[in-house]
């Protein structure tokens, strides 16, 4: 069933709309047709609702601490990683510490867009690192992301005492669940 749009006619439709799995972002990615730029052509959402213990922990500068991770595969290579990431601790500790994201467990891959502040209510959830990072140049393929912090010189720094804090810590809460959503986007 053709349609026609202003001068355009498109045809292969079906009574329904579009036949499934016709027009998507893989299969746009994986022909390699070109997207306007900040076209998002992949969305991984990356989520953790493991409660953990993390005060104290030492960090040796540049490797940092890595609490957790999550993995997603880049369609393309010439593609730009943009990764929003909400995490969720309980407990005043140490201050700054360098909040980060890291890619692939590298050294060298710490993105510091991320930040903080204590708001002096020493409850459930209290510190909230938010945040973006970017990567560019990344391969397409399998690549992984890390939530950790990298203080400079080191040290026992942490956010927080509990990461993803529940009832444990106050009776009146439920699962707090922490978050790192990746976004492919053609630069």
């Amino acid at each position: 069933m053709p349609v026609t749009i202003g001068n355009t006619t498109i045809t292969g439709l079906a009574a329904g709309g579009l036949p499934a799995g016709s027009i998507t972002a893989a299969n746009m990615a994986s022909s390699g047709s070109w997207a306007p730029s900040g076209t998002i052509i992949s969305i991984t959402p990356i989520r953790s609702s493991s409660r953990t213990s993390v005060g104290g922990q030492t960090t040796t500068f540049p490797t940092g601490y890595k609490l957790w991770s999550g993995s997603f595969t880049k369609l393309r290579a010439d593609t730009d990683i943009y990764v929003y990431s909400h995490q969720m601790f309980q407990g005043w500790y140490s201050g700054n510490c360098a909040v980060a994201l890291n890619m692939d467990n590298s050294n060298s891959l710490w993105d510091y867009g991320h930040g903080y502040q204590y708001d002096g209510n020493y409850g459930p959830a209290t510190i909230q690192p938010t945040g973006c990072s970017r990567w560019t140049g990344l391969s397409a393929g399998s690549h992984t992301v890390y939530f950790g912090w990298n203080p400079n010189g080191g040290g026992a720094n942490t956010p927080g005492n509990i990461w993803n804090p529940n009832n444990n810590e106050d009776n009146r809460d439920q699962q707090r669940v922490s978050s790192m959503i990746v976004y492919e986007v053609v630069p």
